[in-house]
């Protein structure tokens, strides 16, 4: 009886934290839309100045649908593929108040680990994003979402260049 009741436990407990995590994708998924996309390196410690590291950068581009939404704060990124390692040294801000024309972009580094073996495209991979919405009137909110990468980041004058 005692391990059935221990057993009932474990698997609320469980439930609970899946339908937590499921409400925090739903909140995220209301207030942005965010797409990622990445770009590796032209040449060795073009990013990291260590010329021994391959590395390239996530590019987060992200647009508010919610008009309370103050900013977003990227806390951590981890990426599904094992060869690729980000070490957030400080958090990602994302602003939304006072918005000029187009979308907010920002970038966060990884590194290529050598010995997890050789990547040369990422399209998609996943990628878990977690932080805080913060809003203009409201308690700011906790997210954690997974993202599909992108194809190969090109920036905004880029695309007009080419059309």
């Amino acid at each position: 009886m005692v391990t059935f009741l221990a057993l009932a436990a474990l698997v609320l407990i469980f439930v609970y934290f899946i339908l937590k995590a499921k409400q925090r994708h739903k909140l995220f998924n209301d207030a942005v839309s965010m797409e990622v996309h990445y770009l590796f390196q032209d040449r060795p410690g073009q990013y990291s100045g260590d010329y021994r590291t391959k590395s390239g950068v996530f590019v987060f581009s992200t647009e508010s649908k919610d008009d309370a939404l103050k900013n977003l704060v990227i806390k951590a990124v981890k990426p599904s593929h094992p060869a690729l390692v980000v070490n957030l040294e400080q958090i990602v801000v994302v602003p939304f108040e006072k918005k000029n024309e187009g979308n907010a972009d920002v970038s966060v580094r990884f590194k290529l680990l050598k010995k997890k073996g050789e990547v040369t495209a990422l399209e998609g991979k996943r990628i878990r994003v977690a932080g805080v919405l913060n809003y203009a009137n409201r308690k700011p909110k906790t997210f954690s979402t997974v993202l599909k990468i992108g194809e190969l980041y090109q920036s905004k004058s880029q695309l007009d260049q080419t059309t």
